[in-house]
């Protein structure tokens, strides 16, 4: 069954990108490939940038779309090969988000984006998959 986690922000998108990144960085030094699922071009094409330069002496393999590679970035419907890690950026489930083992939600300081995010966790929590919260407002800064 899919693990969910919520991370909660006390800062803006800004922020939100930049937990991203270090989300990114950690799985894929654990080995795990990543499916950052986004709303728009415009965020796709923030996390894009913001992982090319995310850390000066470190390379995070990533692209745009669905093929199998250890990160990607979409906005697509589908998740292609990916299985492992999703990261959810949209402000709805996706229909898919089952074939994952891991689904990850970021709440930031948006209030229609924080609604949207409550509605999900509520989702998530009326069909019994296990949750975890994490509460980052005071401890992660950029």
């Amino acid at each position: 069954m899919t693990n969910v986690s919520f991370y909660k922000l006390a800062g803006n998108r800004q922020m939100m990108f930049s937990l991203v990144c270090s989300l990114v960085k950690k799985a894929f030094n654990q080995g795990k490939h990543v499916l950052c699922l986004v709303p728009d071009d415009a965020t796709l094409e923030t996390i894009n940038a913001k992982l090319w330069d995310f850390e000066r002496n470190s390379f995070i393999p990533h692209d745009v779309g669905t093929e199998y590679i250890p990160i990607g970035i979409s906005k697509a419907s589908v998740p292609g090969a990916h299985d492992q890690i999703l990261i959810n950026l949209h402000p709805t489930v996706p229909s898919f988000f089952s074939q994952f083992d891991r689904v990850i939600e970021i709440i930031y300081q948006d209030l229609n984006y924080e609604q949207a995010k409550r509605q999900n966790f509520r989702f998530y929590k009326d069909r019994g998959y296990p949750l975890k919260f994490h509460d980052l407002s005071e401890s992660f800064t950029i």
